[in-house]
């Protein structure tokens, strides 16, 4: 019994110890707007959403991603073959909706030949442009820089596919840190709906 009793006691200290160590505290990361549209003038923004309503539609589906980014971490590169996702660096929404919804802001104000639109139930895409973006690379990499790499495809309103346009951009980290990575990716995105916007300035749909 005394046994049994100290055994007791020795799990009671156990658990108090285990209860008085700090909880792991989580951080959550929004992608950015891009440097453009953030330099929009407010007085210029009505003339802004009145040129939308004369531009023919261009429907910005959902962003693919690879199936290592789609979780909600932010994910690391540490070697040629090691990928981690982190556990307490987190997306504060799916990376995929923010991905969507930034390349379909950037998209209207970098070009003005269309009009971009997330797709939505409500929306007839039947006769209208469609342009898919997707991620085979998203994440920070042990070199130093964030990665992006995939591709991008126009469909013309009868869904005949117009183009691929692989991409692949590289951008350095200004210092060590998650807040850094997301940052840099972000100015990868820039780069992208720039390479993006670039070519529907010179190709009708």
């Amino acid at each position: 019994m005394c046994k049994g009793f100290i055994f007791s006691l020795m799990i009671a200290g156990m658990l108090v110890g285990c209860s008085s160590q700090p909880e792991a505290v989580s951080t959550s990361y929004l992608l950015p707007p891009s440097a453009q549209s953030v330099n929009v003038q407010e007085a210029n923004m009505q003339q802004f959403v009145t040129r939308g309503k004369h531009q023919p539609l261009l429907v910005v589906r959902p962003v693919e991603m690879a199936e290592h980014l789609s979780g909600t971490g932010l994910v690391y590169q540490m070697s040629e073959t090691e990928v981690v996702q982190a556990q307490q660096n987190l997306w504060a929404e799916s990376i995929s909706r923010q991905l969507t919804r930034r390349i379909n802001k950037d998209l209207r104000y970098k070009q003005s030949r269309y009009w971009s639109t997330e797709l939505t139930p409500a929306l007839t895409v039947s006769d209208s442009p469609r342009l898919q973006v997707k991620l085979s690379q998203f994440n920070g990499h042990y070199t130093g820089m964030a990665k992006l790499a995939g591709e991008w495809l126009l469909l013309d309103s009868d869904g005949e596919l117009k183009g691929v346009y692989p991409f692949a951009f590289q951008v350095p980290l200004d210092q060590e840190g998650y807040d850094a990575q997301v940052k840099a990716l972000s100015e990868g995105v820039d780069r992208l709906t720039t390479q993006i916007a670039q070519r529907l300035s010179i190709n009708a749909l």
